[in-house]
């Protein structure tokens, strides 16, 4: 008489999953050539942009003699850069029919197709028309980017210049620069912008995923800058009130200055790097666990820590530092703790309860306001001495 044998999964099913794909935290060591250049013959049919790790590469595709070779060469000299950082190059052709895309709408254009943070063009757009110049640094200041800019206009220094309006309207994602000497490389036009390519490329040369690598821009010596010959004691002044940078000749050598009415670079990339990191992190909670995270002090926490691991990093790698809490600067959550906690780690990370929320929030699911404070190590840029000798 036949036996029946039953399996084992009729009666317990098992399904292996595999580790979700979780989003990456945007690279933030890229940076992008909007260029009025041709696409290149080497390029597929409708291809809008290429990415490059290498400026030999570049100088396959856009020829040596080019701008864009001479902007992106500028990026790949500084040691260390953007591409030692992890990063990459991104050149962007500008579409050149039923006329010349304008920069603004480029980007609109590719975003979607590539990410790229720090941007350089290849002309002096304040110059030719300011207004446009104004709404593409108002535009940036609404995205994860870095524009980086320099004018060759002394005048635009001054006040009421269309980099002063910059510092203005507070886009401090947009970088001014002042550059005037000349920079024979063989480019043609718009060789201003090979002087913003080398800050970019210092700049974006942070590893943030590393250990004490935040830097200032301040008394940085660039590759292949020479100190500006042009810049005058009265229009150093100047540029300070505008925030406007400048890479001045002391002492023989070339000595990047960083002005910070406009914030400092360091600051504006600093922030900006936290900010998209604690996005990655808690999205990457609520995305990869797989099921859920409960709507309870348990779960919240989950979210605390995800903040927290953020503001860790940014303590290792030289942004934030601990240390005392200025006065008058706002508090939350347990006061006490916040104090004790920046004076120790450097940050404090505050969720309000649960049981404080309305029943609109409970059914929409929204976790409750998380607050975080962390004090950032900042750096020195001048100092004072005072020497008494006594006979």
């Amino acid at each position: 008489m036949p036996t029946s044998v039953f399996p084992e999964s009729t009666f317990v099913n098992v399904t292996v999953q595999g580790t979700p794909s979780l989003p990456a935290e945007p690279n933030i060591n890229t940076l992008g050539i909007v260029t009025q250049d041709a696409v290149p013959s080497t390029w597929a049919s409708g291809q809008a942009y290429a990415q490059y790790s290498t400026l030999t590469a570049v100088g396959v595709d856009f020829g040596i003699n080019s701008n864009t070779y001479a902007i992106a060469q500028a990026a790949f000299a500084q040691r260390p850069n953007f591409i030692s950082a992890g990063g990459y190059l991104v050149v962007i052709p500008r579409l050149q029919s039923p006329s010349l895309e304008s920069v603004q709408a480029c980007i609109e254009r590719t975003s979607p197709l590539v990410f790229y943070f720090g941007v350089v063009i290849d002309q002096e757009l304040a110059a030719s028309s300011p207004s446009t110049f104004a709404t593409l640094a108002a535009y940036i200041q609404t995205q994860n980017k870095m524009f980086f800019y320099t004018s060759s206009d002394p005048n635009d220094v001054n006040s009421g210049s269309p980099l002063d309006l910059v510092r203005q309207a507070s886009d401090s994602q947009t970088r001014c620069a002042y550059y005037g000497s000349p920079l024979l490389n063989g480019a043609g036009a718009q060789q201003t912008q090979i002087f913003s390519a080398a800050a970019a490329g210092r700049l974006l040369g942070v590893n943030f995923n590393g250990v004490k690598q935040a830097i200032t821009l301040e008394y940085q010596q660039l590759a292949g800058i020479v100190g500006d010959q042009t810049v005058t004691p009265t229009m150093y002044q100047s540029a300070q009130s505008s925030g406007v940078d400048l890479d001045i000749n002391v002492s023989g050598n070339g000595f990047y200055i960083s002005n910070g009415d406009n914030q400092f670079a360091d600051q504006v990339i600093n922030q900006l790097w936290l900010a998209m990191d604690i996005e990655t992190n808690v999205f990457d909670i609520l995305a990869g666990v797989g099921t859920k995270v409960p709507q309870t002090t348990k779960g919240v926490n989950q979210l605390v820590d995800g903040v927290a691991q953020s503001l860790i990093q940014g303590v290792r790698n030289g942004f934030l530092a601990p240390g005392e809490w200025p006065v008058g600067a706002p508090t939350f959550g347990n006061t006490t703790l916040l104090l004790s906690s920046i004076e120790k780690l450097g940050w404090y990370v505050y969720a309000n309860p649960i049981s404080g929320q309305s029943q609109s929030q409970l059914k929409a699911r929204q976790a409750p306001t998380i607050q975080a404070a962390a004090l950032s190590a900042g750096a020195i840029h001048t100092a004072a001495i005072i020497v008494q000798v006594s006979i």
